[in-house]
Parts: C-alpha cells; structure tokens; sequence
C-alpha cells in the first residue's frame, strides 16, 4: 500500500478530516486535509502537540515487540474527533499515519474504513513501505 491510498481516504469519506504522516521526533508531513474541513495545518499542529502524537524511538519499540508483539493501531476518541494512529509493518522510519475522523461515527467503523482499506491493498499487491 501507498500512502495515496490514505489521502484517498481523506478525499472520498465524508466522515475523515485529514491524515498525516509523524515521525519519531513528532515533526508532521505529507498533511492532507478533507476541503469541507473546518481543520487547518496550524490547528493539527496543535493537535499534535497537545496529544504528543509522536512515533516511538526505536529502542522503545523494540523493547515492546519482543514483550508483546508488533503495535499495529491505536485508536484514541474525544469528543470532537477521533484520532487513529497506524503503525505500518516494514516500516523502517519508524514513521506513523494518524487520521482525523468524525466523532459521530462509530470507532469502530472509522477503524474498520481504515484498516479494512489498508488490508484490501495488501491483498492485492506484497506489503510495501508506505513512505517510499
């Protein structure tokens, strides 16, 4: 999968507001905003900053893996949005997706829209880095 096939997402579901990619130091890039979103780059930046949205360091995620496996997603809900963070396999920035999505969907299926559509891609091609 590409990281296209999110900012798709961003493009054809009326209940996601933006997706962007964070790396280890928390710095955001590859911003994509839906444009019936009353969301900004400043207002993510912010965002960001006050959920310290941020991938982990290497040593933090190797320690995880060897103790309980690979983190694959997070979901975090508020009650404005809600926020899921995607942590790609063969990833080797360490890199993260995060989406912003509706608080009146359910999370479960803004997680199943994303994952679901992340998976689909798999099948269909072998697994790639989303950030080559």
């Amino acid at each position: 999968m590409s990281y296209e096939r999110v900012q798709h997402l961003v493009e054809v579901d009326k209940n996601i507001f933006a997706a962007f990619v964070v790396d280890p130091t928390g710095d955001i890039s590859e911003l994509f905003i839906a444009h019936d979103s009353d969301l900004d780059k400043f207002k993510i930046e912010k965002i960001r900053s006050v959920l310290n949205i941020k991938s982990a360091t290497i040593s933090e995620r190797e320690a995880a893996e060897s103790l309980i496996g690979y983190h694959k997603w997070d979901i975090l809900e508020y009650d404005k949005f809600k926020f899921i963070k995607l942590y790609p396999s063969g990833n080797l920035d360490h890199k993260m997706i995060v989406v912003i999505a509706a608080c009146t969907k359910d999370p479960g299926d803004v997680a199943d829209s994303v994952i679901g559509y992340m998976n689909e891609s798999e099948e269909d091609q072998p697994p790639l880095n989303l950030f080559d």
